[in-house]
């Protein structure tokens, strides 16, 4: 399989004297600056790319997936931030989830659109790749944005956080996304619980930052297009290795599948460094099977 080096943005302790228990990210402080109070640390790093592997990951094995499933909606809309465009959008993404996870009810709770063109910022509007290896939610920040979603089922067996990442227009043309095997982490070592010190719009308060791990697998898949989407986990409570991170005792229904991926967009120096380079829209969805 064909891979490619790249740095990716790891996270660890100030130097000195580093704390290594309350990790921080402030947007609150001094804005419009962000305030980390640990380093980011950048590894070059090998990654796969499994456009031509056959190597096929799903979500309870590596905790990500890929499957091509072309949108009706016209994604210009989606840009332009129309609202029937995006209940629509909402509505075939619901079917696909349900399709791929077997699920009972589908809520989503969170659409993020990112842009890059190489030399300028592009429309302010857009969220930049996002370039720092990170877990989008903790245990207790999953099980938060439940207890306060409006609608979410007063019953459930087992609940997923999922993250459904699109490329919108054209194809991915550089900082593509990469996805850690979930199988390669170190749970307790790897993951550090990280404060979110945000706006009141931003409900999640704590997601995980990684630590470098030389056993890391990460993947790709070079060239994504708008008919191909990426999935992968941010939380699945049925997790039996992210249990104890929870702080939960022992409990039945525990399954030994894959708990979350860690992920970041990187820089391909392979690939394309001029004109549009990557559009996407990302979408996180509440998953509950009752």
């Amino acid at each position: 399989m064909p891979t490619v080096t790249s740095l990716l943005y790891y996270s660890a302790p100030l130097t000195p004297p580093g704390r290594d228990d309350d990790w921080c990210i402030d947007a609150l402080s001094r804005p419009p600056e962000v305030l980390f109070n640990f380093r980011k640390v950048g590894v070059e790093t090998p990654i796969t790319d499994l456009r031509h592997s056959t190597l096929t990951p799903r979500l309870d094995d590596m905790g990500f997936h890929m499957t091509v499933h072309p949108t009706a909606v016209d994604q210009r809309d989606l840009l332009a931030d129309s609202p029937s465009a995006y209940r629509r959008y909402r509505q075939e993404t619901a079917e696909l989830l349900t399709a791929l996870t077997g699920a009972d009810e589908v809520r989503f709770f969170d659409a993020t659109v990112r842009h890059q063109d190489a030399g300028d910022q592009g429309d302010p509007s857009y969220q930049s790749p996002h370039l720092r290896v990170h877990v989008d939610q903790s245990p207790r920040s999953a099980w938060a944005r439940v207890a306060g979603h409006d609608g979410a089922p007063r019953a459930f067996r087992r609940f997923q956080i999922v993250n459904v990442w699109r490329p919108l227009v054209g194809p991915v043309r550089n900082y593509p996304l990469a996805l850690c095997d979930y199988r390669s982490l170190d749970l307790t070592a790897d993951l550090v619980p990280t404060r979110l010190r945000f706006p009141a719009w931003l409900k999640d308060r704590e997601n995980y930052s990684v630590r470098h791990n030389p056993a890391h697998r990460w993947y790709y898949w070079g060239s994504l297009t708008p008919d191909e989407v990426v999935l992968f986990k941010c939380y699945d409570s049925a997790s039996r290795g992210l249990a104890p991170l929870g702080g939960e005792a022992a409990r039945s229904g525990l399954l030994d599948v894959a708990g979350l991926s860690p992920h970041t967009a990187f820089y391909d120096e392979t690939a394309a460094g001029t004109g549009h380079l990557r559009t996407s829209l990302e979408m996180r969805a509440l998953v509950f099977h009752h």
